[in-house]
């Protein structure tokens, strides 16, 4: 049974309201989530959340890191403010071992595979095999780029596969581009325009644009320089991890995603830059084992009573104009 886009968009524009006060996460729930079944398995996670029950009904979507490496230094990046201590954190490039043991032996619940993590994707040697991969093993590949390396035999290449969506990080104009991440807008665009003229019509492209005080005043006119060559643009505001926070019970490990870091470490938080919630590894234990296992049952515990990470109790989105937060806080103290 297949549910018509459209209501499926409605139905999500509605749950991303009540979840994050705003209907425009719909879109990007709706890239992850397209079957029946995985709608049940987010409602009954986010149920398990608002119930503080530590369990999780199951996961939907794997995020692999391919690349804990980057070619840009964007301000706002940890690989910027962080880098002495990310170094040597762990393996620069996801082995083609470590990337069959997650893709091969991921959950039947799990319909979408989304390259990013910690690094840019398109470093990575075998990219598009790993994409042709999870495609043939049924489930539907996304891909996040700065875009700068999107040119030549690797544009080419990556066009012609079965990518369902390439998401594009950028800022608002020229002048932010450079000041901000350090690149040459028009020439992406370039890259752009030469990846939609060639990409197969199945795939999407989007972009994404982090919103932080140095471009929120930016933002009004995003969409008249890519109108007709981009399908969506999101935005999303930037985080921290160093505030002053108090405990709340974060959503995120309830959402039904996992995400795999290029050493095979699973964390069931895209942000564990340092691995404070690793909560298994698919080189010791099957998928089946670190979602309904103890490990992981800890940590929701944990996380229900106000104990989890600093680093955690300290993660935010700063209020930046109209930007909803992404990180809905729940009293730790309240039901």
């Amino acid at each position: 049974m297949r549910i018509p886009k459209r209501l499926m968009l409605a139905a999500y524009r509605v749950g991303s309201y009540m979840v994050y006060g705003t209907t425009a996460e719909a879109n990007w729930i709706y890239e992850k989530v397209q079957r029946p079944s995985s709608c049940f398995i987010v409602a009954m996670n986010l149920l398990y959340w608002k119930l503080r029950r530590p369990r999780v009904r199951g996961i939907v979507a794997l995020i692999l890191e391919p690349v804990f490496d980057c070619n840009l230094r964007c301000t706002y990046c940890p690989w910027s403010l962080m880098r002495p201590r990310l170094e040597g954190l762990r393996p620069r490039l996801m082995t083609w071992e470590t990337f069959c043991a997650a893709v091969d032996t991921a959950p039947k619940t799990v319909e979408t595979i989304q390259f990013s993590g910690l690094g840019e994707p398109l470093m990575h040697p075998r990219i598009c095999d790993m994409i042709e991969r999870v495609a043939d093993r049924g489930k539907r590949p996304s891909l996040f780029t700065n875009g700068t390396l999107l040119k030549g035999d690797l544009l080419r290449r990556l066009a012609q596969t079965p990518l369902s969506v390439l998401n594009l990080s950028l800022e608002p104009d020229a002048e932010t581009c450079r000041k901000y991440r350090g690149i040459d807008l028009d020439t992406v665009r370039k890259h752009v325009e030469e990846f939609v003229a060639l990409k197969q019509p199945a795939t999407e492209v989007k972009i994404r644009m982090v919103v932080h005080p140095g471009n929120v005043d930016r933002l009004g006119a995003v969409w008249d320089p890519w109108r007709g060559l981009v399908d969506d643009i999101k935005m999303c505001p930037v985080f921290t991890t160093d505030g002053a926070g108090s405990p709340f019970l974060c959503m995120e490990p309830w959402r039904g995603n996992l995400t795999v870091w290029t050493n095979g470490k699973v964390t069931p938080c895209c942000l564990d830059t340092f691995e404070d919630l690793v909560i298994g590894n698919i080189h010791k234990e099957a998928f089946a084992e670190i979602i309904h296992g103890k490990a992981y049952r800890d940590l929701l515990n944990r996380f229900t009573k106000g104990a989890m990470p600093d680093r955690c109790a300290n993660c935010s989105s700063p209020n930046i104009g109209q930007m909803p937060t992404l990180l809905p806080r729940k009293p730790v103290g309240r039901r």
